[in-house]
């Protein structure tokens, strides 16, 4: 509990002093320090809600030994945000202080009518910090911070802890505002936000929300984003599970990885040409039952992981092309870095839907961890 307590009072007071300056005890606790945001459309209403931290000073250390107990919930409503701002301020004591905020929850209405308003309105103010955490919920973010969490401080915390912790390891995409809002202001392209939501009574995460003009179109299952993982993840770092070629019933797991991503454009005949070249690293990390593999049976994974991973790539690849006709991969910036002259002078949103576009895949299987069959014995 203390670490907790460490890590949440850490934060906030850094974030206080880098921003304005020096706090002693009676400011802290003269301040509503935000942790989280909520943003929701709630018959007509615009739904603020999220939490706000505890700041308590324990009568048996001295003053400037403030500790976060904790949070407690805010909510607002208006037609506007002005209006939901003012309207907190009435029933609040205190000014609200965002430096401190870890996540911006975007309801799924609210997502649909758009978001980019919001993101504007963060870059705006100059307390928010740009590089915050963004992410649409199933449920309503009101909902999302009323639950009860064990294992952190906040809600807001578990949500970035969760989604920090994916990132990390190559399972999901992690934008913060600051990305969001240049990829707006790039323009003909569209972008992807976590989603997350409650099951079995626990906050998770369940996938990729789509947004085209900062207007949420459709969500990826958690199982439908390894092609895009692949193609967009700095790190990327996904098992795939392969049916043994040799024992019926036998399953091998390999963990792969990106070892180079190359993305070369082209226009001809009037038309976008992006060809795609992924190498990638694969090692087993178990069998169901033990099986010694061969030179050649690796040579036949080999095969089967590449073709398997080109299909997941393609499979979303054509799902931005024919369903969203939306370029959420930001192929128009490589194609402008590397056209200029060319990019200038067509409709990117015209010409991805059209583009062709080419996947190569080779798997290079580094370590299987068992024994070679072919291998000679020593004794």
């Amino acid at each position: 509990m203390i670490q907790r307590t460490s890590k949440l009072l850490i934060s906030l007071l850094i974030s206080a002093l880098l921003l304005t300056g020096c706090w002693d005890y009676t400011d802290i606790n003269m301040m509503c320090i935000t942790v989280s945001i909520g943003v929701d459309s709630i018959d007509g209403n615009i739904e603020f809600s999220g939490e706000i931290a505890k700041i308590i000073s324990p009568t048996d250390v001295p003053k400037e030994q403030n500790q976060a107990s904790g949070v407690y919930n805010l909510l607002s409503y208006g037609k506007t945000f002005e209006e939901a701002r003012i309207n907190y301020n009435t029933i609040n004591p205190f000014p609200v202080f965002l430096g401190a905020t870890r996540v911006v929850v975007f309801g799924e209405n609210y997502a649909k009518q758009g978001i980019e308003a919001y993101l504007h309105r963060i870059d705006s103010l100059y307390d928010y910090r740009k590089t915050l955490l963004t992410a649409v919920s199933r449920e309503r973010p009101k909902e999302l911070f009323e639950k009860k969490v064990e294992k952190e401080l906040s809600v807001g915390f578990l949500i970035e802890d969760i989604l920090t912790h994916l990132e990390e390891n190559g399972q999901a995409l992690y934008p913060k505002v600051g990305e969001l809002l240049s990829d707006i202001s790039f323009g003909k392209i569209g972008y992807l936000l976590p989603y997350i939501g409650i099951e079995n009574n626990s906050i998770k995460y369940l996938g990729m929300v789509v947004m085209k003009d900062s207007k949420m179109v459709d969500i990826l299952k958690v199982k439908d984003t390894s092609g895009l993982l692949y193609l967009l993840s700095k790190n990327p770092s996904l098992v795939e599970t392969i049916p043994s070629t040799n024992h019926e019933g036998n399953f091998l797991s390999f963990r792969t990885k990106i070892k180079k991503r190359k993305v070369k454009t082209d226009y001809i005949d009037e038309k976008v040409i992006i060809n795609i070249d992924l190498n990638l690293t694969s090692e087993l990390q178990y069998q169901h039952y033990m099986d010694l593999l061969s030179d050649q049976d690796i040579k036949k994974y080999e095969a089967i992981i590449s073709k398997r991973v080109r299909n997941s790539v393609i499979s979303i690849i054509e799902k931005s092309q024919k369903d969203f006709k939306c370029d959420i991969f930001r192929f128009a910036k490589i194609f402008k870095g590397q056209h200029p002259k060319i990019y200038e002078q067509i409709d990117w949103k015209e010409a991805f839907p059209n583009a062709e576009i080419n996947v190569d895949v080779k798997t290079k299987i580094v370590n299987t961890t068992l024994s070679d069959t072919t291998a000679k014995k020593k004794y």
